[in-house]
């Protein structure tokens, strides 16, 4: 009766053990969803950001004719970018936008840039929104991945901690990355 009960506790401590393994798995997977949903919600917004401001630049270019920045532009969708820096070169090529916007009058009464300009503010909403579940997402995945007992099955199965879509890193020599 001894062994019986001898190998019945070790039953139940491996079973324990498997449905543990088992439930930590499926929240550390389920946080990989997340993030790789959120990743490419932010890459399609983003590729939609850039067709509404090629389009505010083939605008501008028709009303200023002699307009000769933004030549750049077209050459962003070939380089090799994350999207963190694909949205920064974005933010650079809009805030031209906007400086000339707000130093010519002609591009400020045009409604089609002004539409356009909505629709990309809209976007940026989305684009904010998206960012910072992706960021929820990673925090969780990066405490399932660092605390135990679930980073003992992060080691097992090699995942490492995720950065912010910020491309900010606590780890890393660079301290400028988190100041304003």
């Amino acid at each position: 009766m001894d062994i019986f009960k001898i190998i019945l506790l070790v039953i139940i401590i491996i079973s324990l053990i498997l449905i543990g393994y088992a439930f930590i798995y499926n929240k550390i997977k389920t946080e990989i969803l997340k993030i790789n949903s959120a990743e490419s919600e932010i890459d399609e917004l983003l590729r939609i950001k850039y067709d509404i401001i090629t389009k505010v630049i083939s605008e501008i270019k028709l009303i200023d004719k002699n307009n000769k920045d933004f030549k750049n532009v077209e050459k962003i969708k070939d380089e090799e970018l994350s999207s963190f820096e694909f949205e920064r070169k974005l933010k650079d090529i809009e805030s031209q936008i906007y400086t000339l916007k707000s130093d010519n009058t002609k591009i400020q009464k045009s409604s089609t840039i002004n539409d356009l300009w909505y629709e990309n503010t809209s976007i940026d909403t989305k684009i904010k929104a998206t960012e910072k579940y992706y960021n929820q997402s990673v925090t969780l995945y990066n405490n399932l991945v660092t605390k135990f007992p679930s980073k003992i099955i992060a080691l097992i199965l090699r995942y490492k901690e995720k950065t912010y879509f910020d491309g900010k890193d606590m780890y890393d020599e660079n301290t400028k990355d988190f100041k304003i």
